[in-house]
């Protein structure tokens, strides 16, 4: 109770009544002349002034009185934090800003631009390329599940996987899912469905897929897309890949390559019967992982558990030994 008193005492002293008398004094004052046929302009002045400078002395008493309070201190200190130290309203300009702004931090020296003169080329590369991310769609918790085995009806090594990520959408919505297999269009490579699960717990399963073969500089391929545009209004999708490919006739070459910024991804393979890992080669800059090879040859996982850039993959090759 006392130290409500004393917030409404502070309240109520000084400039909040004086502006409160220079409010009052102005209406009096209008009051008065109202009822003469002719106001002088000088009156008027003084009305008009009294008003603007009572208004003024009694909002500047209700702001000092509220800037001496605990929260509005506790705000305002936030907001500057915010501003000057975490520098957060740079995050909410727009690309093009934030594109000039990296551009003035992130600046060669005049002793680099000696050295390398087009060195600020160098710079902005990185720049439009880290800047770029928010027109790709990214993906995470990807993971890849294979099974080597010998198929007797194709006489071939083939492949099963199971290829499952989470993707976000771009600030275009979501892109298309790609498959393709670097052979011809009646080649026994095939994938069996794609599989998109919403948020809300639907799912949709594209199973009825239609390649086509591209000829491109005379690397012959053959691809099969699917949209996914109509899933825009959704914050993130569960997609799943169901892969069936082959190799030759006693090895194949088992690649993955990434298309789109991954967050982490994991790889497993495993061998039947008499097909082993003879070599494997992991492509990625900038990020740690981890492999983990049975001593029998049969088993391979590859873990990376931080971002990885489009084009970061790997390539394992599996044969069957020569003495069997």
């Amino acid at each position: 109770m006392k130290f409500a008193l004393e917030l409404l005492k502070k309240f109520f002293i000084n400039y909040f009544w004086l502006g409160l008398v220079i409010i009052l004094l102005s209406i009096i004052i209008d009051f008065h002349y109202l009822q003469a046929q002719a106001t002088p302009n000088y009156i008027k002045v003084t009305i008009k002034a009294l008003e603007s400078i009572g208004i003024a002395v009694l909002i500047s008493s209700i702001f000092s009185f509220a800037s001496g309070t605990s929260g509005f201190v506790d705000k305002i200190q936030s907001l500057l934090e915010g501003i000057i130290i975490k520098r957060n309203f740079l995050g909410n300009i727009d690309p093009e800003g934030k594109k000039e702004a990296l551009k003035s931090l992130i600046q060669p020296s005049d002793t680099e631009k000696n050295k390398y003169p087009n060195i600020g080329d160098y710079y902005g590369y990185f720049i439009n390329k880290t800047l770029g991310i928010g027109k790709k769609s990214v993906r995470s918790n990807y993971q890849v599940s294979s099974r080597a085995y010998y198929d007797p009806e194709q006489k071939r090594i083939a492949i099963d996987g199971t290829y499952s990520y989470r993707v976000y959408p771009s600030s275009d919505g979501f892109h298309e899912v790609t498959v393709g297999f670097a052979e011809r269009k009646d080649g026994p490579s095939t994938c069996k469905h794609i599989s998109i699960c919403t948020p809300d717990g639907k799912r949709e399963l594209k199973d009825k897929l239609e390649f086509n073969e591209v000829d491109e500089g005379g690397d012959i391929s053959k691809l099969t897309t699917v949209q996914t545009s109509e899933y825009n209004q959704y914050q993130h999708l569960d997609v799943e890949l169901k892969i069936k490919e082959y190799g030759k006739d006693h090895w194949a070459l088992i690649t993955f390559k990434a298309l789109q910024p991954t967050d982490g991804f994991k790889f497993i393979l495993h061998c039947d019967n008499e097909i082993e890992i003879q070599e494997h080669a992991i492509f990625v800059v900038g990020a740690s992982y981890y492999i983990d090879i049975s001593e029998d040859k049969k088993d391979l996982t590859v873990t990376c558990n931080q971002w990885i850039n489009e084009g970061s993959g790997l390539t394992v090759l599996v044969a069957i030994p020569h003495e069997n």
